[in-house]
């Protein structure tokens, strides 16, 4: 009669040390998260009120703009657009020839890799 239920033993105990692990696995996903979003909303909260208001959540995409907005009328045209893009292509071209080999563009992997 012992042999009957050790299967069945067995199972319940595999299928509840498995429940116990993927609650603690999603226990410290979730608490890592939850760290993640409060430092971007303390981030977000600029005055430091403990609320988040509109000018708030919007000043970053202003400053945004107005660094793209490089003649400052309001809008942002192909030109100035294109010309971070351009200036980007320019650095990256180190040797000038208006195209980028694979050189070029390891180095520049190998540059925005060690500031990460």
């Amino acid at each position: 009669m012992k042999q009957r239920y050790f299967p069945v033993l067995i199972g319940a105990g595999l299928l509840a040390s498995g429940s116990i692990i993927t609650g603690l696995a999603n226990a410290d996903m979730d608490d890592a998260s939850h760290k993640r979003n409060k430092f971007m909303a303390k981030k977000l909260d600029i005055n430091n009120d403990g609320i988040i208001s509109l000018e708030e959540l919007t000043s970053r995409q202003d400053k945004r703009f107005q660094i793209l907005d490089l003649n400052a009328d309001g809008m942002i045209d192909k030109t100035e657009f294109n010309g971070r893009i351009v200036a980007m292509f320019e650095k990256m071209d180190s040797n000038g020839d208006g195209s980028l080999d694979d050189k070029e563009i390891h180095k520049m992997k190998r540059h925005n890799y060690g500031k990460m």
